[in-house]
């Protein structure tokens, strides 16, 4: 998805695709996906809050080789600020967000859109 052969869009949807990745690796991806879209990136990533970060840390004392790739969660305001600096996102604004639940699943999804 990050490869720029893959053309340019008017608008790019990663839903699921950055919750494992850490702060940093989401603000490098958001900013390649953004340099191929005109008007917008919508993505969710795996929000850090106090009971998934312990389900996290728990989860690591068990390793087990089959287990899916695991989620990496990502402090909600140090994203944003990470993106505000980003100077590859310059021209960009956050517009949009929220929570999205259901059950055991938590994500949260973001909108940026060109300024």
């Amino acid at each position: 998805m990050l490869d720029p052969a893959l053309g340019r869009f008017d608008h790019v949807v990663a839903m699921d695709s950055l919750i494992h990745y850490v702060a940093a690796d989401v603000v490098r991806a958001v900013a390649g996906l953004a340099a191929r879209a005109e008007h917008s990136v919508n993505f969710t990533f795996a929000p850090r809050t106090p009971l998934l970060a312990t389900m996290h840390a728990v989860g690591r004392l068990f390793p087990r080789s089959d287990r899916a790739p695991t989620i990496e969660p990502v402090a909600s305001d140090a994203l944003h600020r990470r993106l505000a600096e980003a100077p590859a996102l310059r021209g960009w604004r956050t517009e949009r967000t929220d929570r999205v639940q259901c059950g055991f699943y938590t994500s949260q999804a973001l909108e940026l859109r060109r300024a």
